[in-house]
């Protein structure tokens, strides 16, 4: 709706539609707005909650600030509108990106029946005041489902997958399920974390043997924990691979429960 001055984006209070998405490692509560975009709470296992905001028509200016507030609907006149403060415009197609505290003071005030509202100066010419709702309305399925689903989020902290050692036994190149159950989690941890670089891979052994038999198994081992983590959906470019055979103990090679601990593969992630 557009009056002279002043541009308003809203929908109808009859077909307000909120829409949410819940996976294992990912939430979504999302809502469109005719005319405008879409408005996005959404969080992933590893990282925070935060919300965006993306147009149809992209925002052409930098530096620029919008203002929010919780307005409440037209039938709760005695409920004052609370200032949520200054928020910055991203030139692009995703103008508003809120990080932790606004997006869940934001979903606090759609929980309370709020209208979170957006309000700034057109991005054609500056002469009309833009402004766009989120109706705390029709939400109450949907901010339920949302919030269980944050709440079912595995926390995943790079501190706990940054290294992992895999032990194997004498001779063999074969992943036990003890390792199969690591693995699997280091894999939830990756497709998790878009800052990682790489993976760097290295095979030991214990120095029972030849060094060049042991440098091939070394080799098979390094290989075997790849080929695992590729089956499982990691991308082949990120993994660097070193077979060391005997020649970094970590252990002393005479006793057995040295050889034991030297029979090892350690998997490092690099951001």
């Amino acid at each position: 709706m557009a009056i002279a001055g002043m541009q308003h984006y809203q929908a109808p209070l009859g077909n307000v539609s909120w829409q949410t998405s819940s996976k294992k490692l990912h939430c979504t509560l999302s809502h469109d707005i005719p005319l405008y975009g879409t408005a996005t709470f959404t969080q992933t296992a590893g990282h925070k909650l935060e919300f965006r905001l993306t147009v149809k028509q992209q925002a052409s200016r930098t530096n620029d600030i919008a203002h929010l507030r919780a307005l409440p609907p037209a039938w709760k006149h005695q409920v004052s509108v609370v200032d949520l403060g200054e928020v910055p415009v991203h030139k692009g197609d995703t103008p508003f990106q809120l990080q932790e505290s606004l997006s869940r003071r934001m979903l606090a005030e759609l929980q309370k029946g709020m209208f979170p509202t957006f309000s700034y100066r057109d991005w054609a010419d500056a002469r009309d005041q833009v402004t766009i709702a989120l109706p705390g309305i029709n939400i109450k399925p949907a901010l339920d489902e949302f919030i269980t689903c944050l709440t079912n989020l595995p926390v995943y902290k790079f501190a706990d997958f940054k290294d992992s050692l895999l032990h194997f036994a004498f001779g063999k190149s074969t992943l036990s399920k003890k390792d199969r159950k690591r693995l699997d989690e280091l894999v939830r941890y990756i497709k998790t974390d878009p800052q990682l670089k790489y993976i760097n891979i290295t095979g030991h052994t214990d120095s029972i043997g030849q060094r060049r038999s042991n440098d091939v198994l070394s080799q098979q081992r390094s290989q075997a924990v790849k080929n695992y983590l590729i089956a499982k959906g990691v991308p082949p470019q990120l993994f660097k691979l070193k077979a060391l055979g005997e020649r970094r103990p970590m252990a002393s090679n005479r006793t057995d429960e040295g050889r034991a601990q030297n029979r090892r593969v350690m998997i490092k992630l690099v951001k």
